[in-house]
């Protein structure tokens, strides 16, 4: 007979499997992962996996916006009127604190996860980082366009932090930050 879950044993268990799931990634790629590892590593049958998450694409797509969820924890500690050094800090941060969706899935990854889910946001990261600045900062100078393209920058160099070694990319994460911070803040004033 199978187990009658509770709300809470639910809930339990879903926070169990994305957590497996997210842990899995920081060792293996996505489609080296099957659903079966996952339901293994939980201690759960496979068909119980499939009472929580119609597919493994589903899975990976909520993976992925808990991770996008967490790269925008520095955002809800600026205040609206933030001050260079404030905005600095939430981007640096965000490049080197936090690993973004491209550091666990490959851009195709991610397509191929969107493509099969009706309703998957396909958004990019930075683009949408960016727009919740902008919503949160009371004024801001730069163009948004040259603020976008200055984050993909940004998320290509954090992608490789063997630049310099650790502490000159650290250093040097710092000053593109920083000189990002000055533009949303004066514009082409710099």
């Amino acid at each position: 007979m199978p187990k009658i879950f509770t709300q809470e044993d639910r809930d339990v268990l879903r926070e169990k499997m994305l957590d497996t799931g997210l842990k899995l990634l920081e060792s293996k790629r996505y489609k080296y992962i099957s659903v079966e590892e996952v339901a293994l590593e939980v201690g759960v049958a496979k068909g119980t996996f499939y009472n929580f998450f119609d597919s493994k694409e589903a899975f990976f797509y909520e993976i992925m916006q808990r991770i996008k969820e967490k790269n925008r924890e520095p955002l809800k500690k600026l205040s609206p009127r933030a001050s260079i050094d404030e905005i600095t800090e939430c981007l640096y941060y965000r490049y080197t604190h936090v690993k973004t969706v491209y550091e666990y899935f490959t851009t195709e990854e991610i397509k191929q996860i969107v493509r099969k889910l009706p309703d998957g946001d396909v958004g990019n990261d930075s683009e949408s980082f960016a727009q919740e600045l902008f919503g949160k900062l009371e004024k801001y100078n730069g163009k948004p366009e040259v603020i976008v393209s200055m984050f993909h920058i940004l998320a290509l160099a954090s992608s490789d932090n063997s630049i310099k070694g650790e502490r000159g990319y650290k250093a040097s994460m710092k000053q593109y930050c920083k000189a990002l911070a000055e533009y949303i803040v004066n514009g082409d004033n710099v």
